[in-house]
């Protein structure tokens, strides 16, 4: 939306500080929040997404903080597989001791049968 909400809020009110308190009354009638919840809004819309400079700059920084993210929890993600990995390799060791004692217990008592 970027410019035509700028735009919008500027003609609306006069000056661009009426026009936030302008949507932020709408806002308001809109979603029922409180006016200074819906006025927060106005103003980080303008600068995150609506100014020209400013919402590039965030723009940039929300993507860069994103693939960063990114990374970081896939590193998180391949220690915790790898954590599981070696946890089952554990169990699956401990399943065939477990089994190989049945397995002898098994032939010792039908050894005893005979």
């Amino acid at each position: 939306m970027g410019l035509k909400r700028l735009f919008k809020k500027v003609f609306l009110g006069g000056n661009i500080i009426n026009g936030h308190i302008y949507d932020a009354i709408e806002k308001k009638r809109k979603t029922g929040r409180s006016f200074k919840d819906c006025l927060e809004e106005s103003v980080k819309e303008t600068f995150t997404e609506d100014m020209p400079g400013t919402s590039h700059i965030y723009q940039v920084g929300r993507k860069d903080g994103r693939v960063q993210g990114t990374v970081e929890q896939a590193k998180r993600d391949e220690k915790k597989m790898q954590k599981l990995h070696e946890k089952h390799e554990q169990d699956r060791q401990e399943w065939d001791k477990i089994d190989k004692e049945k397995d002898q217990i098994i032939d010792e008592l039908s050894q005893d049968l005979d």
